[in-house]
């Protein structure tokens, strides 16, 4: 099974960090899709949406807004939903691929 994760909106706002340092334009929300598609080319798509908190980020580490990459967001994404999240939404995604498999078999008689 290939996933593919494309970005579909991203939520900013000015953030605190813990040393009291104002950090403009922080990605805190991310909407996102994540697109299964199985060896035969039978696709599936959740929707999520994620908080991120910047607040944690020493100012120098800090990525500012024109800097920021799809790569970069999708990281950070994976950080937040590993483990237990992101086998809970792979197992969605498997689930409707096997469903839309079932409603597309043809009986052979």
């Amino acid at each position: 099974m290939n996933y593919n994760w494309r970005i579909v909106k991203l939520g900013l706002n000015d953030q605190l960090n813990q040393d009291g340092v104002l950090l403009e334009n922080a990605v805190v929300q991310v909407q996102w899709k994540l697109i299964a598609e199985d060896t035969d080319g039978v696709k599936a798509s959740y929707l999520g949406n994620t908080t991120l908190d910047a607040s944690s980020i020493p100012a120098n580490q800090f990525v500012p807004l024109n800097d920021v990459t799809s790569a970069q967001v999708i990281t950070w994404l994976q950080d937040v939903l590993a483990g237990a999240e992101q086998d809970r939404i792979n197992k969605q995604l498997d689930a409707k691929i096997e469903r839309s498999k079932l409603r597309t078999i043809k009986p052979n008689w």
